[in-house]
């Protein structure tokens, strides 16, 4: 047995770094998704997020080694997941548009809760007591932030909670053909599905002729989104997921600085202990998820290669 070389200093700050810009710019892009929102109709921003951030992808792809390297021989796969951002988006964009964007990442949070328990019947990979028991405290702390008989009326936080079920799933799928598929793939076919989709919308629906001033914001805000995505996948290739996926917990502090700085939100205790039990429980997973991996034995993916099952990409 030979065990996978462990990537360089430089290598693991580089990964480092594409992850704070990633998620920093990720959570520029919902601010943007909420600010347009009170002035166009939710599939309308969707095609707006979707559509301008195919631009990032399709320059990345060509100064990459081209756009051959969209080529896909499982249309199905990028269908499912492709459809899973679709309504992902709807139920998360809707939440950004009634609810202040730190308490909708809180509930996206448990994202990484869903992904260890859905990995057991959809990869069919073993789920040890530590980690049941830290997917069991961490709904707690989704309850918790969720406030039974009250918070469960609230159609903006079921819709962010079904946000992260359709992340989850999206991510499990990533995960399972991630080996045989290029990364770029993944987020290009679900953000032109999308684009598509909503744009039949808008031809249907209608939709609402861009103020000037919306438009940069307009055009800025999808680009990130874009921009976001290869930033942390490219994190995910140069540093071990154990080391870049807690990173993805710094998004509170943005949404917490934007939604304060625009419109003047700040989350309340409760939410902040949900959240806190969630992120602790994610991280704890993570842990675990190290420890049950190392040493990676020969055949199997070198760390970094593909995110850990506690470290949703997001795709939405």
């Amino acid at each position: 047995m030979t065990v996978a070389l462990a990537p360089s200093r430089s290598s693991v700050s580089a990964g480092i770094g594409f992850a704070c810009l990633g998620f920093a710019l990720y959570t520029c892009m919902d601010t943007a998704v909420k600010w347009l929102s009170a002035g166009y109709p939710l599939y309308q921003v969707i095609f707006f997020n979707a559509a301008f951030g195919l631009v990032p992808m399709l320059a990345y792809a060509q100064l990459t080694g081209g756009f051959g390297q969209l080529k896909t021989r499982r249309s199905w796969l990028h269908g499912v997941r492709a459809a899973l951002a679709l309504i992902g988006s709807f139920t998360c964009f809707h939440a950004y548009s009634v609810m202040p964007i730190a308490d909708v990442y809180a509930i996206l949070f448990c994202a990484p809760l869903l992904i260890t328990a859905l990995s057991v019947p959809i990869l069919g990979e073993s789920v040890g007591w530590r980690r049941w028991s830290a997917v069991g405290v961490g709904f707690i702390g989704v309850m918790v932030m969720l406030r039974p008989g009250a918070g469960m009326a609230n159609p903006a936080i079921l819709g962010a909670l079904f946000s992260a079920v359709a992340n989850a799933l999206g991510f499990l799928l990533l995960r399972r053909f991630i080996a045989t598929e290029n990364r770029i793939t993944f987020g290009f076919y679900a953000s032109a599905a999308t684009a598509i989709a909503t744009g039949l919308m808008i031809l249907v629906f209608g939709g609402v002729m861009p103020a000037l001033n919306d438009l940069l914001p307009i055009a800025i805000g999808g680009m990130l989104g874009g921009s976001a995505y290869l930033f942390v996948t490219n994190a995910y290739r140069q540093a071990p997921a154990a080391v870049v996926a807690p990173f993805q917990y710094t998004q509170m502090i943005w949404g917490v600085l934007s939604g304060y700085l625009l419109w003047q939100d700040v989350p309340d205790t409760t939410m902040l202990i949900g959240c806190a039990i969630v992120i602790a429980s994610g991280l704890y997973i993570l842990h675990r998820e190290t420890v049950r991996q190392a040493p990676v034995a020969q055949g199997a993916t070198p760390a970094g290669t593909v995110a850990s099952a506690a470290s949703p990409i997001k795709t939405t």
